[in-house]
């Protein structure tokens, strides 16, 4: 049986050697700079709580973690996903800067449509057969003073057909490296503008290298829930716009509710209602128009 294992095993040894060669320079600062060294003016922090960069909501293909169900196509979607910030030096000013990694991986699998008996014992199981899987892999830096912060990424993306879906579906190579820039503005706690843009240096199959990338993000006030736990509602919007196929707009729009131990806390879960409309954002199916309604559990780190 090959599932997400056989499909993911391809990018193995490329993963691997860009993982390898990012691990050294860490280890390096970890020896350099221990946890905790700091002077009384700029000092470096090392494996901070708190990114220097808040990581965008909106954004369907941010690092985060969740689970979802679209309410007008028999699929479900999930994504698992890890950033690690290394170091952060913060400066006497109150500016930050920040370096660290960050993966993801994102699969689409079809509704449990079809139910089977077992051969052997006679049990009864339900088959969610893997469609896609989108596979991301970078490194950032980081920046933020007062009210703006920024970010530049470099990030590896590829995309593999799940099992079940090789005979049925015409697969392709699907690999791309990118550089991108997001500058975000939040002049109070309620509101957020962003925007950036990139280009591609490796694309597979070939495509015009520049995007670009825009959102906002408006929350509602905080409201007591149980346990002096806090909620607020809030609302999103994000449009990304590439060369590709001769011009391609996505837009992810989604309103929901946040829920958060303490106010001061980054961690959160949200509960959301979001409409896409565009192309896939799964490379194997970029090229196809993507417009669908969906439920989603969401987990901040």
């Amino acid at each position: 049986m090959t599932s997400m294992w056989g499909s993911g095993c391809i990018l193995i040894p490329e993963i691997k050697g860009r993982f390898l060669r990012w691990l050294l320079p860490a280890l390096s600062v970890i020896v350099l700079f221990p946890r905790g060294a700091k002077s009384q003016e700029d000092h470096l922090l090392f494996l901070p709580s708190d990114a220097v960069f808040d990581h965008l909501i909106g954004d369907p293909r941010e690092p985060q973690n969740y689970l979802s169900a679209e309410l007008d196509h028999d699929r479900f979607d999930g994504s698992i996903a890890a950033t690690l910030e290394f170091l952060q030096w913060v400066q006497k000013n109150q500016t930050r800067w920040g370096w660290g990694v960050e993966g993801d991986t994102f699969i689409q699998v079809e509704a449990p449509g079809y139910g089977h008996y077992s051969l052997t014992n006679s049990d009864y199981y339900l088959v969610l057969p893997e469609r896609v899987s989108d596979w991301h892999l970078g490194t950032y830096l980081s920046e933020s003073s007062g009210d703006f912060s920024n970010r530049l990424e470099y990030l590896h993306t590829s995309s593999q057909l799940g099992d079940g879906f090789f005979t049925t579906i015409q697969g392709f190579p699907s690999t791309q490296e990118s550089f991108r820039y997001t500058a975000s503005y939040q002049p109070e706690e309620r509101v957020r503008f962003y925007a950036g843009g990139g280009f591609y240096t490796k694309t597979l199959p070939e495509e015009a290298p520049f995007f670009l990338h825009a959102g906002t993000e408006l929350y509602s006030p905080y409201s007591d829930l149980f346990l002096a736990t806090t909620w607020r509602g809030y609302f999103t919007y994000d449009i990304q716009a590439s060369q590709d196929l001769g011009g391609v707009f996505n837009q992810n729009f989604s309103v929901g509710l946040q829920w958060r131990w303490k106010k001061e806390t980054h961690q959160a879960v949200r509960l959301a209602l979001l409409y896409y409309n565009g192309n896939s954002n799964y490379g194997q199916f970029y090229r196809e128009n993507d417009d669908h309604w969906t439920l989603g559990l969401f987990f901040d780190p």
